[in-house]
């Protein structure tokens, strides 16, 4: 089902800021032969800062205005894929944030060969929170400097279980054996080989985890087991309140994103 993402109350103001942004369509081919698109603006070109920005499920980086607006008032440079299957990047399938961390990668080194003194913030939302955690297990360039992921799962098993048992109202786990041949066969990996957890343990990059606690779609206790997992450098931040991906309407969002970027980017 397609996730509700709340409207920005500063839409308007977002849009004519995107209309006036300096912007370029860019594309690259992904490992298995996807062509991905993403949005690169640069309204500081003497700036070396840079934000890889990625959004949720069923969504697409246009719909990050919020988040990439924010960013440029801080004076960054930004790259807004589209993951794959979604906005102009190709693909049939979403691949629960596994494939999704390749292309971030592919990404990150399409920025470092565009500007090799680049200092990269990795921020992802919902399923780009995910993909963002999976990669910082991979090896990752020196110019990525930190990571922010907002809402976030722990585990694409634990998750699609819980969702089949609310939605369908049966248990999910004896629907997972052909959830994962489904898998196999169209994304050519196994829910049983992959866990962020597992990632996060080799993660050697700081991260901030945020997460609300009225979120309904990913329980809040899946960010601390993504903050316990977590061997690098870290900070948790729960919103009361706050839904699925709606953490960003608290006052106290950006001022504890750019706070936490400032120790790490200069």
């Amino acid at each position: 089902a397609k996730i509700p993402w709340k409207r920005s109350p500063h839409q308007a103001e977002n849009d004519r800021w995107f209309a006036e942004c300096s912007r370029q369509e860019d594309y690259l081919n992904s490992y298995d032969g996807l062509k991905l698109h993403a949005t690169r603006i640069v309204n500081h070109p003497e700036s070396h800062r840079w934000a890889i920005v990625l959004h949720g499920y069923h969504s697409c980086a246009m719909e990050m205005a919020d988040y990439l607006h924010e960013f440029d008032q801080q004076g960054y440079n930004l790259l807004a894929p589209d993951l794959r299957a979604c906005g102009l990047s190709r693909g049939r399938y979403c691949g629960l944030g596994w494939p999704e961390h390749y292309d971030l990668i592919s990404w990150i080194n399409f920025l470092v060969n565009l500007d090799p003194a680049a200092e990269i913030v990795l921020f992802g939302v919902s399923l780009g929170a995910s993909a963002v955690m999976y990669a910082l297990g991979d090896y990752l360039p020196k110019q990525v400097k930190c990571a922010v992921e907002d809402s976030g799962f722990s585990d694409a098993q634990e998750l699609l279980e819980q969702v089949v048992a609310d939605h369908l109202s049966i248990p999910g786990h004896p629907l997972m054996m052909g959830v994962d041949l489904f898998m196999k066969q169209n994304l050519h990996y196994s829910l049983n080989d992959v866990s962020i957890r597992r990632q996060l343990m080799q993660c050697r990059t700081p991260v901030l985890f945020m997460h609300g606690e009225a979120d309904s779609l990913i329980p809040a206790s899946m960010a601390y087991d993504c903050y316990y997992a977590c061997q690098s450098e870290k900070q948790l931040q729960m919103f009361t309140g706050s839904g699925h991906a709606q953490c960003f309407c608290s006052e106290q969002y950006f001022p504890t994103v750019f706070e936490f970027i400032g120790r790490h980017i200069g």
